[in-house]
């Protein structure tokens, strides 16, 4: 019959056994590392010929229709983002950037007999989104790629500009919020607020 110190004994040994050393075992020198999984969502292809038959499923559809994203009768890939390089104005401080642009392949084949496949490019931005086929992406990849040297032009003009820069003097900031703060109160003040 095991005890309650015998079953803690137990459990001191184990985690003892099993605490790392920060040496390699003897028995483990020679093996090669195991690789980390692969990042980002699984595909179709890698869940296998029966699931793409079940689901009717692309192998490049990243959707989990069995669990989370149901069986909807479209397929989508994996999204590619373009990150901010910054926080928004607008952040909070200790919020990360947001996405400036999140796209991914999208298919609608639901009752394809009926209302046929439609293969596009679904770009989010901001708070809408856009719905490309293959010349409506050509052309927002033609929009992209003119405003890049507008970009690096403005990019060179603020390397001039920003030569006359220099920090805030914090004393005289806080002074000078201080004094302002005072305004409105004496004026919420004089009119009874």
């Amino acid at each position: 019959m095991k005890t309650a110190t015998t079953a803690t004994n137990i459990a001191s040994a184990l985690a003892a056994a099993t605490a790392p050393t920060g040496r390699v075992h003897p028995l483990l020198v020679d093996l090669a590392p195991v690789a980390p999984p692969a990042a980002g969502p699984i595909t179709a292809a890698e869940r296998g010929g029966d699931w793409i038959a079940l689901y009717d499923c692309t192998p490049w559809c990243t959707l989990d229709h069995a669990g989370a994203d149901g069986q909807p009768g479209w397929h989508q890939g994996s999204i590619v983002k373009a990150i901010a390089p910054v926080p928004g104005v607008n952040a909070l401080p200790d919020e990360a950037p947001d996405s400036l642009f999140e796209a991914r392949v999208t298919q609608t084949r639901a009752e394809a007999a009926v209302f046929g496949i439609e293969s596009q490019i679904w770009l989010d931005y901001g708070h809408d989104s856009l719905e490309l086929d293959v010349a409506g992406a050509d052309r927002f990849i033609a929009a992209m790629e003119a405003f890049l040297p507008q970009l690096r032009a403005l990019r060179d003009q603020l390397a001039i500009v920003s030569r006359d820069d220099f920090p805030a003097d914090e004393e005289a900031k806080a002074a000078y919020m201080a004094a302002i703060d005072a305004r409105i109160k004496a004026i919420d003040a004089e009119a009874g607020r």
